[in-house]
């Protein structure tokens, strides 16, 4: 039997590229989004110590300032991380949606794939199925014509 050979496996072989490659995009801007979680995750526990030592006892009024500049900074510092998170996670639903798009095509270029495939090994199987019958058809006649042959030799004889 003949080995299925799909016409659009080029094709397919560049959607599938595609798709990896958004994959690919995708898998980074969900890294920059998560990178970006942890750094406000490490902002909000460093302004949560600040607020426990700022209050402590024995501190000086330089002590002090410090603290309010430390925690104008961790403020702004967090102003940035959030501003720069609703970016990344815009870019993240850019990329997921031409990941799916991506995914769409491929999958679509598969499933007719396998439709060709399961046809085309469905006619195949008929077709060999029709030739194993003339081979049995050919090998019962042959049998037949060998015992008329013998049949009559033997009432030449007889």
């Amino acid at each position: 039997m003949k080995l299925f050979k799909f016409k659009l496996e080029h094709l397919l072989e560049l959607r599938r590229f595609r798709e990896q490659e958004a994959e690919g995009l995708l898998a980074a801007k969900a890294g920059v989004c998560a990178m970006l979680d942890r750094q406000l995750e490490e902002n909000a526990l460093r302004t949560h110590d600040l607020g426990r030592e700022r209050f402590r006892t024995g501190g000086s009024m330089t002590d002090f300032l410090a603290a309010e500049h430390y925690s104008a900074r961790l403020v702004a510092e967090r102003e940035k991380l959030l501003k720069s998170l609703a970016l990344a996670e815009a870019e993240r639903e850019v990329a997921r949606l031409a990941y799916i798009e991506t995914y769409k095509s491929r999958e679509l270029i598969d499933k007719l794939r396998e439709r060709e495939e399961k046809a085309w090994y469905k006619l195949a199987r008929k077709e060999e199925v029709a030739v194993l019958d003339e081979l049995g058809a050919q090998a019962k006649q042959r049998l037949r014509r060998e015992q008329d042959q013998r049949h009559q030799q033997d009432q030449e004889k007889g």
